[in-house]
């Protein structure tokens, strides 16, 4: 019988952490998805969608000078309205798992219930998208700070 070297423990830690963190890197698809903002100095932030189209999803990643962090997202329906809103439902924001859009529909990652993306400012239920007020500017939408920082509680 061989004996077990110290090399041969060595070798296998460093394979079993290579194995973790490729996983980790696979299942995390999501983790490069949101773009940072940040407020200008009048408490705004401003996102560009001329460039978005129908049944399209931009994520976003709200971070300000207190290092207070909220997600969003910007959608434009099938009939080209746009859809701003958290990425937490108020059921399950606890978990962090957000949202995905899936054809039309607007899916929650956590019970894989789907709202109409059309319907997302309507806020039809518990698991849906919390919706952000903004105000639309020609071909950009206009967030106050006080407004994305109300979804903070969904975050911390």
């Amino acid at each position: 019988m061989k004996r077990f070297r110290p090399i041969h423990g060595i070798l296998l830690v460093a394979l079993l952490m290579a194995a973790v963190l490729g996983a980790e890197r696979l299942l995390s698809a999501n983790r490069n998805r949101y773009e940072r903002v940040a407020p200008d100095p009048r408490g705004e932030v401003v996102v560009e969608v001329g460039a978005l189209a129908p049944l399209q999803i931009r994520f976003f990643r709200f971070l300000n000078s207190g290092n207070q962090e909220v997600k969003f997202f910007v959608a434009r329906d099938e009939r080209g309205g746009l859809q701003v809103a958290f990425d937490a439902s108020e059921s399950d924001f606890k978990l962090k798992r957000g949202f995905r859009l899936d054809g039309t529909w607007i899916v929650n990652n956590k019970c894989t219930t789907s709202f109409h993306l059309a319907e997302v400012n309507d806020h039809p239920s518990a698991c849906a998208p919390v919706p952000l007020r903004y105000r639309a500017e020609g071909d950009r939408i206009v967030l106050a700070e006080a407004d994305i920082l109300g979804g903070w509680r969904y975050f911390r």
